[in-house]
């Protein structure tokens, strides 16, 4: 198979390179040709001229006549001389001269190949004694602390939010706001270098709490208003619509992106969200304040003074 791919590909090279050699004579041939033609043309004309002077015109005419169709003979001529020179008329064959190399396959190759059996020791029958894999047991580094952690300062934004209550970040480093003001709450959402995306406004005041993105595309936020039916609403980036929305009992607060799933605070207790259907699950035993901020790591859902394990 490798073979007939080389070989094929050897084919499409030469035919490339004669296609390339062909219109590159045959561009060179047509511009000769064309030169001729010209000359030719030029040539028929004074002939025609040369003779109508001699039936029709005086001695003075004529003298002057002929010395300007020498001159114009004289030009053709070096024109033409040059050409000669410069091998333009020289005939053009097209060869293909075959590799010694592809002929010494049909004469010189007298079997495909050779078999040959090589052995190798087999990488499944070590085997290690219990001391051996004793010692290859690694010991876990022990958890960081928190009082161990060090933080590096990054950058400050200014989010231009009247009442700031909840941010999230999209994989891509923007930054989404909630600002609950006076006229009507929006959606605020910054670029990687902190200017300004877009602005989308809401149709309520005084309710916009958390957000948390699902993607770069889609983010989920949280109302809070007294005005309002509390639940969560999703709104698309790009159209900067509320595409669907998730009615719930209570107030909604703090909410949380574990991938699959939303974690929200909603008054008294933590509601679980399903992406796929929107299906929502009370977490039993759970009490949250108003206000209250949810987050998730390492299997647990941690909500004010509150851990949950999943």
């Amino acid at each position: 198979m490798q073979i007939n791919t080389h070989l094929d590909k050897l084919k499409e090279e030469i035919l490339k390179e004669l296609e390339q050699a062909f219109y590159s004579n045959n561009d060179a041939i047509q511009t000769v040709i064309s030169s001729l033609n010209v000359n030719e043309k030029e040539i028929k004309y004074y002939r025609t001229e040369l003779q109508n002077i001699k039936k029709y015109a005086s001695d003075l005419q004529s003298f002057l006549g002929m010395r300007e169709i020498q001159e114009k003979a004289n030009d053709n001529e070096k024109r033409l001389k040059s050409m000669i020179k410069n091998k333009h008329f020289e005939n053009v064959d097209i060869q293909l001269s075959i590799d010694d190399k592809i002929c010494d396959i049909l004469t010189t190759a007298k079997t495909f190949g050779s078999i040959i059996i090589k052995k190798s020791p087999s990488a499944n029958t070590k085997m290690a004694s219990r001391k051996t894999r004793q010692a290859q047991i690694t010991v876990p580094s022990r958890m960081q602390i928190i009082n161990t952690i060090s933080v590096e300062f990054k950058q400050t934004i200014s989010t231009r939010c009247s009442i700031l209550r909840g941010c999230s970040m999209t994989r891509k480093g923007w930054f989404i706001f909630t600002d609950a003001c006076s006229d009507n709450d929006k959606l605020v959402v910054l670029n990687a270098k902190g200017k300004t995306e877009c602005v989308i406004k809401l149709s309520f005041r005084f309710g916009a709490f958390d957000v948390v993105c699902l993607n770069d595309r889609t983010v989920a936020f949280t109302n809070a208003s007294q005005k309002k039916k509390p639940g969560i609403s999703i709104i698309d980036l790009n159209t900067r619509e509320i595409t669907d929305s998730v009615d719930l009992p209570h107030h909604s607060y703090g909410i949380i992106h574990d991938g699959s799933s939303l974690f929200c605070c909603v008054d008294d207790d933590v509601r679980v969200i399903s992406c796929t259907d929107y299906s929502i699950t009370t977490i039993p035993n759970t009490t949250t304040d108003q206000h209250s901020y949810i987050s998730t790591h390492a299997g647990k859902i941690w909500s004010e003074d509150t851990v949950i394990v999943l």
